[in-house]
């Protein structure tokens, strides 16, 4: 029997540059006050069940300084403990490595542990798209503009989900690179392209890949609304401004985490939800969700609640209920 595992990834080079100056604004304005910020921020980015425990893999940040956290059952844990719960052919995410990459770690069906790592809209390595496997640059064997962002697994075979893009102007100097087209690569073969919506200039680049089979997949864009390509055509989950952060699919039903803003602002005051074959499940309001996990009949989500980035504090939700994760 095949195993389908899938990956999704938070911080893109865009949503980063928010993060930090929402942050940065935050920390001037505490200081012309006289107050202090309340204490580091935290997030659950994956989330696992496995033999009963929950397992919990984020990020903390704390004096511009990123590291990445594991919680077992409500409880801090260290991440050797983590690996030996979780099962053979899972994924989960760390919080991005020293050179501000994208970090993800696969169990493969041997229990290797492996790492792949994304660069942030940096472009081309060598002239090339490119990843990370452990300590290898793999290069794609082509000329082409553009930068990978997310990877699923089937039987320890990658599909990766990335963008196309093209380099313009900013106003401080140098340049930056704008995702333009969506498309998934499993490793090998030429790219497959994915259909963009009218208002393309909206697409900021790609949140997470799934595969549910050999023939079918999902992936993850951040196009201002949450939204889903099944295959090659996009799926419009909501109008109002939102977030797909993970994908998974159990059965015939279709899971997708992330969030909503009903005051249609991309950095503050967000509603943590999932949608179930595209019906809206609200979990709470200044919250956010990111990773997904399905467990018979319960439903478990991860993230973190706070109204912006500076309070987010790590979390995960059964069923609706939340559990507040120690920093």
């Amino acid at each position: 029997m095949k195993r389908y595992r899938s990956y999704s990834i938070f911080t893109m080079f865009l949503r980063n540059f928010v993060f930090l100056s929402i942050f940065i604004q935050l920390l001037v304005g505490c200081k012309k006050n006289g107050t202090a910020l309340s204490g580091p921020s935290a997030g659950g980015y994956s989330i696992l069940v496995n033999n009963g425990n929950i397992l919990v893999s984020g990020f903390k940040s704390e004096h511009s300084h990123i590291s990445t956290r594991y919680w077992i059952d409500g409880e801090k844990a260290d991440q050797q403990e983590f690996t030996e719960r979780i099962e053979n052919q899972s994924i989960y995410r760390q919080a991005v490595d020293d050179q501000w990459r994208q970090v993800c770690m696969y169990k493969d069906r041997d229990g290797i542990i492996q790492s792949y790592r994304f660069d942030q809209g940096s472009g081309a390595e060598a002239g090339k798209i490119h990843y990370y496997k452990d300590s290898a640059v793999i290069r794609m064997d082509n000329d082409s503009i553009g930068s990978l962002s997310a990877v699923a697994f089937t039987d320890d075979s990658p599909l990766f989900a990335g963008y196309l893009g093209t380099y313009g102007q900013v106003a401080v100097g140098g340049s930056v690179m704008y995702p333009r087209i969506a498309f998934v690569w499993d490793g090998q073969s030429p790219i497959t392209q994915l259909s963009m919506l009218p208002d393309s200039a909206a697409f900021k680049g790609v949140s997470a890949v799934y595969r549910a089979g050999p023939d079918e997949f999902y992936v993850g864009g951040l196009y201002g609304r949450p939204m889903y390509w099944k295959n090659t055509d996009p799926v419009v989950l909501d109008e109002r401004y939102g977030e797909v952060w993970q994908i998974t699919k159990v059965g015939p039903d279709v899971y997708a985490a992330g969030l909503i803003n009903k005051r249609g602002s991309n950095s503050t005051g967000h509603t943590a939800c999932y949608w179930k074959n595209g019906e809206l499940h609200e979990l709470e309001d200044d919250a956010q969700a990111f990773g997904i996990c399905i467990n018979g009949d319960d439903v478990y989500v991860s993230g973190a609640v706070g109204s912006v980035p500076a309070q987010y504090r790590p979390c995960y939700w059964k069923n609706g209920i939340r559990t507040d994760l120690p920093i």
